[in-house]
């Protein structure tokens, strides 16, 4: 299935903030653009194959010829999740030293270092962690292991496979009398005719697979990241048997969007960010393809991607009109602009 949501990594409590009216000897403040990681979650079952020890005489003696007669696995996907993870980007840290007179009547930043709103107070974590899911180590076996010690002792295993069947026959001849009143010792009440069926299920079910063979299944689970900032073309991420998963990933063009509030002359600035301006960031695209070669395509997805953005500058009138308390709540996971009301 597909899902896509913005995840992140636990965040300790906390917050940074500044005083109503700050001067450049107060203090500095440092925050950071985030960088999105892909993360993709596999939940696979892997079934393995064990022949019984009489697997050759199975169709012999049983009549049957679907018996395990070697050792395999077979893998099958049981779900796969899209998820992706901001963390802060070290390479693109701003610093803030406020002019005397600036209104910077609270400034936050998250425990990580990322920008988090200004005259909105930081209240915790609005990003959910990435739960890392465990592998299922519960198995299911087809045929419970034989725990009948009256198997034939003899050197030829042909010999002792005719003899097992044999208690397979018989232990299903017992099981029709019973059923049809015909049994020696017929059962006084049902619960005692239940608990005797029972017990021949069990034991035949034990003598079966020493010809059929054992199936046993578990879940897994894989989870492999990537930067979705580097271009993959069709990289072998998971093979499991005959089936491989394949990811394609596609970093699209800086996004063309329109800044909310943008001196426009500093958009395409590529020097060091002016000392005392907030940057926010319009973050770039990238396009992934999850595929299987027994599946066909699992997932397409369009997804934000912060490193791949520009970083633009927040007009500077917002911060020194001491009549207008602008408040703005930053997108923590993409950098960008959520919201600004007056």
């Amino acid at each position: 299935m597909k899902r896509l949501f913005y995840l992140v990594a636990a965040m300790v409590c906390g917050t940074s903030m500044w005083a109503e009216t700050v001067t450049p000897e107060e203090m500095t403040m440092r925050y950071y653009m985030p960088k999105t990681e892909v993360i993709l979650q596999l939940d696979y079952v892997e079934t393995t194959y064990q022949p019984g020890k009489y697997a050759a005489w199975a169709h012999q003696y049983l009549g049957v010829d679907n018996a395990i007669q070697e050792d395999s696995a077979a893998y099958k996907i049981a779900d796969l999740y899209l998820l992706t993870e901001a963390t802060a980007d070290t390479t693109r840290m701003y610093t803030v030293r406020p002019e005397a007179g600036a209104q910077m009547q609270l400034l936050s930043i998250t425990p990580d270092g990322l920008l988090y709103g200004y005259n909105v107070t930081y209240t915790g974590p609005r990003r959910q962690e990435v739960k890392k899911r465990k592998d299922k180590n519960e198995t299911k076996t087809a045929y419970p292991a034989s725990t009948l010690e009256e198997t034939a002792k003899t050197d030829s295993l042909p010999q002792q496979a005719k003899s097992v069947a044999k208690q397979i026959y018989q232990l299903r001849d017992n099981r029709i009398y019973l059923l049809s009143g015909d049994a020696e010792n017929q059962p006084a009440d049902g619960v005692s005719m239940k608990a005797i069926l029972e017990e021949i299920d069990r034991q035949e079910k034990a003598l079966v697979q020493l010809f059929m063979g054992s199936e046993t299944t578990r879940t897994l689970h894989q989870e492999l990241r990537l930067d979705p900032a580097q271009a993959l073309e069709d990289s072998v991420l998971v093979c499991m048997g005959n089936d491989t998963i394949r990811v394609r990933v596609v970093p699209m063009a800086q996004t063309k969007a329109e800044p909310v509030v943008v001196d426009k002359k500093a958009k395409k600035q590529k020097d060091a960010p002016t000392p005392s301006q907030i940057y926010y960031n319009l973050p770039g695209t990238a396009e992934i393809t999850v595929s299987s070669s027994a599946r066909g395509e699992l997932i397409h997805e369009i997804v934000p991607v912060s490193q791949l953005g520009v970083s633009v500058p927040l007009a500077q009138e917002l911060f020194t009109n001491p009549t207008d308390r602008v408040r703005i709540r930053f997108d923590v996971n993409t950098g960008n602009i959520l919201s600004i009301r007056h």
